[in-house]
């Protein structure tokens, strides 16, 4: 197959996924940082009743208000927890604390500091009062039956405040994909050994771990895969069975031991693409299954930390985005470059970069320094990444578009 275009590629991924995963009911706390799997709609009127915006006194001020100088007789009071009793006499006042319900006969709050103030009895008002002023009418902020969060919708900090108030103690979320990750190769050893001149730390799981983590999904590290055909295999089956999407890391390209899209295609999984016109990345592979469970999407990384952190956050983040029921949306933005000189190549380019905000005010995209795709390091200091076109002019300032990374800018 002929490599295919990043764009291409990314529209491939994302043409295999028709819809998100299935629902499941959580807890409200449980719920933040989920996308939530319905509409929420109020079962009432908000505020449930007329109530107080300050603390002060209520007032029958009718259509032609109160003039300052008003005396009014005290004649109870209304706090948050403990409303007035009965309907409010015209010409007298209630103390009423912000948040309390205002009692029938009462349309209009008077600020304790235009009063006399709360141990005047009678209470004199210091300013003119108007019908309506410091009170928040019945369903006000909102109706009965309005909908008030749409599926889709990032559950954050203030939806759960705003599912409390609406009593919801379980809410409708979009399943989280768990994602099943298988690491190769002979020269890599756990991060707790001291490595050999000839072995690594194998470092890319928990790297993929943290990036499936930050979209939502649940990681699933299953160890390394020697470069063997027995033991890869029994790895790559287990993640399949076991989870919805599988990513391997290394093993994908054309040298002797690498063993991974060959054994994939064995058990049954279906080669998409292998190959994509991207530097870092070239080799990458993505696959799907049908199961009686559903469809199963296969991603083969190219085993060097920066290309297989770098694919990820293209070409995996997007169906992770997608399959928890977000939108992955475009993620581009035109930016001038800075920072490092680059030099072109006859693939594209994703070099990372840090963003930030010139004097002037324009977006600048700060390419990171060269390093090969085998430095655990390069992506330390990066926002996202700037496509470098192939053999396109090329230099300080020249407008080139930026694809937020993970953490980084989610930009239109």
């Amino acid at each position: 197959m002929a490599a295919l275009t990043l764009r291409d590629a990314r529209a491939h991924v994302l043409a295999s996924c028709r819809e998100p995963l299935g629902l499941e009911s959580v807890g409200l706390f449980d719920a933040h940082g989920r996308v939530l799997g319905e509409d929420v709609v109020s079962a009432g009127p908000w505020p449930a009743t007329d109530r107080s915006a300050m603390d002060g006194f209520a007032v029958r001020a009718g259509d032609a208000g109160l003039p300052a100088g008003t005396r009014c007789d005290v004649v109870g009071q209304s706090l948050a927890g403990s409303p007035f009793a009965g309907e409010l006499p015209a010409g007298a006042a209630i103390r009423i604390m912000t948040g309390a319900v205002v009692p029938a006969g009462a349309d209009a709050v008077v600020p304790v500091e235009n009063t006399s103030g709360f141990q005047s009895s009678p209470v004199t008002l210091q300013a003119q009062v108007r019908r309506g002023q410091n009170v928040r009418p019945l369903g006000s902020e909102l109706a009965a039956g309005q909908r008030v969060l749409v599926r889709g919708d990032r559950v954050g900090a203030a939806a759960i405040g705003v599912l409390a108030v609406l009593g919801r103690t379980n809410v409708a979320v979009v399943r989280r994909p768990r994602v099943a990750i298988v690491a190769t190769g002979d020269e890599v050893v756990p991060v707790e050994t001291v490595p050999l001149p000839h072995q690594v730390r194998e470092s890319n799981s928990w790297a993929t771990a943290a990036q499936v983590r930050e979209c939502g999904g649940e990681p699933w590290r299953l160890g390394v895969a020697p470069d063997e055909p027995v033991a890869l295999r029994r790895l790559l089956q287990e993640g399949l069975d076991g989870a919805d999407v599988l990513v391997t890391i290394g093993g994908i390209s054309k040298g002797t031991h690498d063993l991974v899209h060959g054994t994939l295609r064995e058990i049954g999984v279906r080669t998409e693409f292998h190959g994509i016109d991207l530097k870092p990345g070239k080799p990458t592979y993505f696959g799907t299954r049908s199961t009686a469970r559903g469809a199963r999407w296969i991603f083969g990384l190219p085993g060097n930390p920066a290309s297989a952190f770098t694919v990820f956050d293209l070409l995996v983040r997007p169906l992770l985005v997608a399959v928890c029921g977000g939108e992955p949306g475009e993620l581009i933005a035109a930016a001038r470059a800075g920072g490092s000189p680059w030099v072109t190549n006859s693939r594209l380019q994703a070099v990372p970069a840090r963003a930030r905000v010139a004097a002037d005010g324009s977006f600048v995209a700060d390419l990171a320094p060269a390093s090969p795709s085998g430095d655990p390091f390069g992506l330390l200091h990066r926002d996202g990444y700037v496509l470098v076109p192939n053999q396109a002019p090329w230099g300080d300032g020249v407008l080139v578009p930026f694809v937020g990374g993970s953490g980084g800018l989610a930009l239109p």
